[in-house]
């Protein structure tokens, strides 16, 4: 009887962990502070970071389209960024 105990709060312990995971935010530590821009124009996703939530600094998070992790740089780079990708976007609408 006590094994099916120690079994059921293993099961609710590991149920707890994982459903707690989503929840928890992951937070760039440290900031690069440029970015090539070749990297910039495979940017797919991003967002600001701010040290006002649950994160202690601020930062411009990027997913690149090859990257598993997110690049965290600072959050001066979010012109060059934008400048990147609309000259990407005006391309892309060429046609040849």
């Amino acid at each position: 009887m006590d094994l099916k105990v120690v079994v059921l709060t293993l099961c609710l312990v590991a149920l707890a962990i994982d459903s707690t995971e989503g929840g928890i935010s992951k937070c760039c530590m440290n900031t690069r502070k440029t970015v090539p821009k070749l990297v910039l124009r495979k940017v797919q996703t991003w967002y600001m970071q701010d040290s006002s939530g649950p994160c202690d600094i601020d930062a411009l998070v990027l997913y690149v389209v090859v990257w598993k992790k997110p690049i965290c740089v600072h959050p001066n780079m979010e012109k060059d960024l934008k400048r990147v990708l609309k000259m990407k976007k005006m391309r892309l609408g060429k046609t040849h």
